[in-house]
């Protein structure tokens, strides 16, 4: 399998309620059990056969790390600022700092899968029933298809030109990516309608149609990825989220 370089955006901050209280730190940097958030992704990713170097844009700090680079003002410049770090030879793995339940399986997985496709961005889509039975814990924002009901991951694959192109309509997609609704509509009011509808009609909607809209949209070749691992989905965004990934660490007893 080809290697890919990674890039790990670790700049937001701790929301309140994450981080303990009067400190400022990066959300990647919350405690969880022994390691920090962002500790555990590199791990996953470290024990990946697809991944080759790994750089984390953000003001954090962690073992197995390759580079770390300051961010910027916003989540598209901090990719950009990677990407013009590491010079990628070819696509690269855009990762979220704050999903600690990744596994190396999962991203090979998805890799593996978006190579085949030899697209401009490849992105996971993850089965309702997979999550729910996986990590019932959770909830999460699913959109109703013909081809199933899927949430979003928090990776994704992309070749670096293409980051050049699409600066502004990424950065927006990625902002709605949890608001299915929000993210119909920079997509297209007809892809909109077709959305409400197939909440009631799932045949209304094929992942096909949001593809080639998407595909329309950044003028390049977008694919969506399903995978059977929703822990690339599995984001902490608020305490009970925390509390939950503890839970599962203890219960998988990676966390003593």
């Amino acid at each position: 399998m080809d290697r890919v370089d990674a890039i790990i955006l670790a700049g937001a901050p701790a929301d309140p309620g994450l981080a303990p209280e009067g400190v400022s730190i990066s959300r990647a940097m919350i405690g969880l059990g022994n390691k920090t958030m962002l500790q555990w992704v590199v791990d996953a990713l470290r024990r990946s056969s697809s991944i080759c170097r790994i750089a984390a844009v953000g003001d954090v700090s962690a073992d197995g790390l390759d580079m770390v680079i300051q961010p910027g003002e916003n989540l598209v410049g901090n990719i950009k600022l990677g990407i013009d770090a590491l010079k990628p030879s070819g696509h690269v793995l855009i990762v979220s700092s704050d999903i600690p339940l990744l596994t190396a399986e999962s991203v090979d997985d998805f890799i593996s899968r978006a190579l085949k496709n030899d697209v401009d961005l490849a992105y996971p889509i993850l089965p309702k029933a997979h999550c729910e039975k996986r990590y019932p814990e959770f909830k999460r924002t699913y959109l109703k298809t013909a081809s199933g009901v899927f949430t979003g991951g928090n990776i994704m694959l992309v070749k670096p030109d293409f980051i050049e192109r699409n600066w502004n309509a990424i950065a927006a997609a990625y902002a709605a990516r949890k608001k299915i609704f929000k993210l119909a509509r920079i997509i297209g009011v007809g892809v909109l309608l077709r959305a409400v509808i197939a909440q009631v009609i799932p045949q209304a909607l094929h992942i096909s149609m949001l593809e080639r809209a998407v595909s329309r949209m950044l003028d390049a070749r977008v694919a969506a990825i399903v995978s059977a691992y929703p822990e690339i989905g599995e984001d902490v965004d608020k305490h009970s989220d925390l509390e939950a990934v503890k839970k599962i660490l203890i219960t998988s007893g990676e966390v003593r």
